[in-house]
């Protein structure tokens, strides 16, 4: 009887095993892009991550993080791989193409040109469907705040900072 029981629970050597697999199937990085740039604090660099994980290119899912100086995160959000596709794919691009072309956003995450300092340019203007307006306020008044653009999907473009009033990183402006 006892036989019986300790082969249908399986052996504790099984047992310990069984979650470490799991841990390992959820934390296979793909590909990876670190870089360290001043945002919520003029002062010091914040560490911005993106990570592809899963088991393949684009059925992976995205994580994208932002941590502060003293390795606290600030900032996270998780999305599909596919949603780093947009208009510069070719209509009739192969798998291979796709993934290449996911790879290559991973990549390019975190390219300079994705930062802007100060946040809010001259002409842009405050919307409160994307924004409330104390944050807008706050970092619209602060010239040495930094802006991170990225895009998701066609369309989707997102400008995000950090805003010393609200303590928390907010998206201030997105559009097409």
């Amino acid at each position: 009887m006892i036989a019986v029981l300790l082969s249908a629970c399986g052996s504790a050597e099984e047992q310990k095993t069984k979650p470490t697999e799991i841990a390992e199937a959820e934390t296979n990085i793909i590909k990876q892009s670190v870089k360290y740039h001043t945002f919520s604090d003029p002062a010091t660099k914040d560490i911005f991550i993106v990570q592809l994980r899963g088991d393949s290119v684009q059925a992976a899912t995205v994580t994208f993080e932002i941590k502060n100086s003293k390795g606290e995160q600030i900032y996270e959000e998780k999305f599909k791989a596919i949603d780093l596709i947009n208009y510069d794919l070719p209509e009739n691009a192969s798998p291979e193409e796709w993934d290449k072309f996911i790879l290559n956003r991973i990549d390019s995450f975190f390219d300079e040109k994705n930062f802007a300092t100060p946040a809010i340019k001259e002409g842009m203007t405050f919307d409160p469907y994307y924004a409330d307006s104390t944050a807008w306020n706050d970092i619209k008044n602060d010239s040495s705040r930094v802006g991170f653009y990225y895009l998701l999907g066609k369309e989707d473009g997102r400008w995000i900072a950090y805003s010393e009033a609200l303590q928390k990183v907010v998206m201030y402006f997105n559009c097409c």
